[in-house]
């Protein structure tokens, strides 16, 4: 038996430069970081060639079958395209979950792909890459599943840390970012997380900031053009082991954010976050695309029980999460024997 792991994501400034139509004209960059929340994936062998797979997030089962018939379905679509794609005619049951709900807003499906295909292909017995990992699952999810994603979270995820990521039409670059011990860890003190209790698909909230990109709408290019600038501030302040403007990028972020789509918001998101920001918070965003999801704050320790007693009274629940340095990984059960 083997066990695969990846990563879920904080996107912290930048999102939505990485969607190919934007990036192809302008260039892209985000900062993020993996976080110690995972999607699971379980990989059984069969001896009989045979395959079946279980989602219990979806309440999904893809009964036995074999290789050419496999059908993509909620729940266990992300799984049985990569089988599919990467040929992989090896019968297994595949148990995949995930430590957060779908569509949760940090990168959860990307963080499965990834997962998958770094399971399979160390099951082939081959050696990839981070950034092969992280294309053939952004190829999976955008041209064969035609999920309207942006590249950032198949990168976050598969290459793990704390990230800039830049984007152009040829190639895609990571650039580590170096900050003390003591930064990163005042840093991961003042971020709060918390689970609106709502969730959304991505999808229904980028189909519309996809349609303006092509259609050249002033008000999101210009936009993407602002939080694109939100990123490389955010960036050039963190290399100098400078946080002191972190909430403000993310505030001015979440603002113009906001302009992407009326779906990124709602009233409720919104008495949120200024409820947020009256009782402590000094700058935060609605995580990933938008509309619901988790809510991330920024705020100073001493002001962060009245922050959590707010939300837990408007029935949010907090989060807790640590940076995580790492990419994807697969554990051989058998080697534990």
């Amino acid at each position: 038996m083997f066990v695969g792991i990846s990563p879920l994501r904080l996107s912290f400034a930048g999102g939505g430069t990485d969607m190919p139509e934007y990036y192809e004209k302008f260039n892209g960059c985000v900062v993020s970081s993996s976080i110690s929340l995972f999607t699971n994936l379980v990989f059984n062998p069969r001896v009989d060639n045979s395959f079946q797979a279980f989602s219990p997030d979806f309440e999904s089962h893809q009964k036995i079958t074999d290789f050419n018939n496999l059908q993509l379905m909620p729940g266990t679509e992300i799984a049985i395209s990569v089988v599919k794609y990467l040929n992989y005619r090896s019968g297994g049951d595949y148990f995949i979950c995930s430590d957060v709900k779908p569509g949760s807003g940090l990168g959860g499906s990307s963080s499965l792909s990834v997962n998958c295909v770094n399971t399979i292909q160390y099951l082939k017995g081959e050696k990839w890459d981070s950034k092969k990992i992280a294309e053939t699952s952004f190829y999976i999810e955008r041209n064969i599943l035609n999920h309207e994603i942006g590249k950032q979270d198949n990168y976050i995820t598969s290459f793990g840390g704390f990230n800039l990521i830049k984007f152009n039409k040829n190639s895609t670059e990571v650039v580590p970012i170096l900050m003390s011990k003591s930064t990163l860890d005042e840093l991961e003190h003042n971020l709060i997380l918390f689970f609106l209790g709502t969730t959304r698909k991505s999808s229904d909230v980028l189909s519309h900031q996809l349609k303006s990109i092509k259609e050249n709408d002033p008000t999101i290019i210009n936009s993407l053009h602002q939080v694109q600038d939100f990123a490389i501030e955010l960036y050039e302040s963190l290399k100098n082991n400078d946080i002191a403007s972190f909430a403000n990028v993310m505030h001015k972020g979440w603002i113009t954010k906001k302009k992407f789509s009326s779906q990124v918001s709602n009233d409720k998101i919104d008495k949120i976050y200024d409820y947020g920001i009256k009782n402590g918070a000094l700058g935060g965003k609605i995580t990933g695309a938008g509309g619901g999801g988790h809510i991330l704050f920024y705020c100073e320790k001493s002001k962060q029980t009245k922050l959590k007693n707010k939300m837990q009274s408007l029935g949010l629940i907090h989060i807790p999460f640590k940076f995580y340095a790492d990419g994807p990984k697969v554990l051989n059960l058998h080697d534990l024997s």
